[in-house]
């Protein structure tokens, strides 16, 4: 019976060890964005997926030159991590103005990690 306990108890622990190296291995390093940068964007809510395992916005922005830009943020916090915040979904609706941050992605820098929300009453949300 002890013998019998020991195996179960080594594998139990080999599926402990297996399941928890899967859900490490699934979520992926944010190496990819350049946190030293936080650049300012001002402009209307073109789209959003309020979503996990991360919110995606696209905002349409004035550029420096004063032609309008579509501003992609790719990726920001899970959306579960913005509502403990305060934040919630009806609080970026297609169309609304609003403020954000954003750190650009290394490998494209018209696509960035969403940084800062600023709302027009000047509540603000950091991820």
């Amino acid at each position: 019976m002890k013998k019998m306990l020991t195996i179960l108890s080594i594998y139990t622990t080999l599926a402990g060890a297996l399941l928890a190296s899967a859900a490490a291995f699934a979520h992926h390093s944010f190496a990819v964005f350049d946190f030293q940068q936080q650049i300012p964007f001002e402009g209307i809510v073109e789209s959003v997926k309020f979503r996990n395992p991360h919110i995606e916005l696209k905002l349409r922005a004035k550029a420096a030159d004063g032609s309008e830009q579509l501003v992609h943020f790719i990726e920001g916090a899970p959306a579960n991590m913005l509502v403990r915040n305060g934040i919630r979904p009806e609080h970026l609706a297609t169309g609304q103005h609003i403020k954000t941050f954003g750190s650009p992605l290394l490998e494209d820098p018209n696509k960035y990690f969403l940084r800062v929300i600023i709302l027009d009453d000047g509540t603000e949300y950091r991820n």
